[in-house]
């Protein structure tokens, strides 16, 4: 397990610090029963935003779990977890390869943090970013 410190960052982006992380701002939490994959850095975002850092905390979850993570935490019905799908150019996904994604779908919530899905439900990634003020 590699730790990457990224600058201005509060912790290491690696499994260890998870619920570091997850503490940061509001809202941060997975879905329950959820198992995290990984923790990494948010490279791109940081490249592209002078002071700004983030963390991809790739996971898995029940269908029903994810369904109700997104109905509590993001305001947005998770009974419809439908749309267009996620786009490669949206502000907050340059750092996850949706190629690798089938039927992609994201949502934005609580001002810091992107919730990309996989569908049918199963795989999901929570993005948090942040920056200096």
């Amino acid at each position: 397990m590699t730790s990457i410190q990224q600058e201005g960052a509060p912790y290491p982006a690696d499994m260890a610090h998870l619920d570091d992380i997850l503490a940061i701002g509001q809202g941060h939490k997975l879905p329950d029963n959820a198992e995290v994959r990984s923790v990494s850095p948010a490279v791109n975002f940081a490249a592209n935003y002078p002071g700004g850092w983030g963390y991809i905390i790739a996971f898995t979850a029940q269908d029903q779990d994810i369904r109700n993570y997104v109905s509590n935490q993001t305001g947005h019905p998770g009974e419809y977890i439908s749309g267009p799908n996620a786009n490669q150019n949206r502000d907050g996904l340059e750092d996850v390869d949706l190629s690798a994604i089938s039927d992609p779908w994201d949502l934005g919530f609580g001002g810091d943090a992107m919730l990309l899905l996989e569908r049918p439900l199963g795989r999901g990634w929570l993005i948090i970013r942040g920056a200096p003020r």
